[in-house]
């Protein structure tokens, strides 16, 4: 396994769908996660709804830059209870 993806429909709490690609940090920089991203994409414009968005951890530099690269601009961020690292939501402009 080299990482994994998730694709959330929208719903009455999100109107986009939600995609999020992850790789194993000794494979990426390989396509691996662009591999993932672009079958999760295709996935979700299949589902509706307004957009696409994705969530990356505040803390994942890289994460944050393979959204940027692919045209997500930041909505929002959020720390949950208990946590103390910020979820950042983007969304694919």
């Amino acid at each position: 396994m080299v990482g994994c993806s998730t694709v959330r429909p929208p719903d009455g709490e999100t109107p986009a769908a939600t995609v999020i690609a992850r790789t194993l940090p000794g494979f990426r920089g390989r396509g691996f996660g662009t591999a993932l991203y672009e079958r999760g994409l295709a996935h979700a414009r299949t589902l509706g709804g307004d957009g696409v968005e994705t969530v990356v951890l505040a803390s994942s530099a890289e994460g944050l830059r393979f959204a940027s690269a692919r045209g997500f601009t930041e909505v929002e961020r959020y720390v949950l209870p208990g946590d103390t690292v910020a979820f950042v939501t983007l969304r694919l402009g």
